[in-house]
């Protein structure tokens, strides 16, 4: 099975976004909400962020920026009085810490695009050796790179908010002994070095890859099934985390008589 997310019409995304938008504006917590309104609404997050991963292309702009507005609230929203310290808080609050790797890509790209316009007006011509190129290419994968980061990472949070949501609604008694923030607190840290041993790993690999015919001749021999065998990996791990969530989440938000027993608050 395949999935090709770029195949979702343009139109279609954009109507979900807009439908999603006005859903979770209906009831945007303020003062007077209380810890009611709050949970309701990182409910909505969760489902926003559900919808923007696992349906929309993760480079689609318009869906990373309505997570990142999102984003910023719910961790804004995370540090009230109102919102309790379970194993569903410190996990939402590192889904909305992802959203930051969006933004440092953004800002990547920004100063690329401004180092391009420092290079049209001429002010950096004794540059013009093919080093301009170089860094521009450089910086275009390390801006793919922090967007697949973004998007393992996001897999990952979400396959664990399900899965607790599971555990809870099912094995409650069972599994309080592991359903603590302390064990959700090491779950986010072996997510994140398991987000950054791939990064750096994809990387170290697109280095060792341009550097072929020049630095590195030996290493690129030794190195040619890891080369294949890597990205292969990568792919099959965030397609099996996608079926893995959308079963989860399904099952979860499908299972009625337990929807009020879930954590995501």
């Amino acid at each position: 099975m395949t999935f090709n997310f770029k195949s979702l019409p343009i139109h279609r995304s954009h109507q979900v976004l807009r439908s999603v938008w006005e859903i979770s504006f209906q009831r945007w917590p303020g003062s007077t909400a209380g810890g009611v309104l709050s949970r309701e609404w990182l409910r909505r997050f969760l489902l926003l962020k559900l919808l923007t991963v696992l349906l929309f292309p993760h480079g689609a702009g318009l869906p990373l920026l309505v997570g990142c507005v999102f984003s910023l609230h719910a961790f804004l929203l995370l540090r009230s009085p109102h919102i309790s310290t379970k194993p569903s808080t410190v996990l939402l609050g590192q889904l909305a810490r992802t959203d930051g790797v969006v933004l440092l890509q953004w800002a990547l790209r920004l100063g690329a695009t401004l180092g391009h316009w420092v290079e049209d007006s001429g002010c950096v011509g004794e540059m013009k050796g093919g080093r301009p190129v170089w860094w521009r290419e450089a910086v275009s994968v390390l801006c793919q790179q922090l967007l697949d980061a973004h998007h393992l990472a996001s897999l990952l949070l979400l396959g664990l908010l399900g899965l607790e949501a599971t555990l809870v609604s099912r094995w409650p008694q069972q599994t309080r002994r592991f359903r603590t923030s302390h064990w959700a607190q090491i779950s986010c840290g072996l997510v994140w070095t398991l987000v950054l041993l791939e990064l750096v790993s994809l990387l170290y690999l697109k280095l060792v890859q341009d550097l072929r015919h020049e630095t590195y001749p030996t290493a690129l021999q030794d190195s040619q099934t890891f080369s294949l065998g890597l990205p292969t990996f990568c792919l099959c791990l965030r397609r099996m985390l996608w079926l893995v969530n959308s079963w989860l989440h399904y099952a979860v938000f499908n299972s009625k008589p337990q929807r009020r027993k879930s954590s995501f608050h």
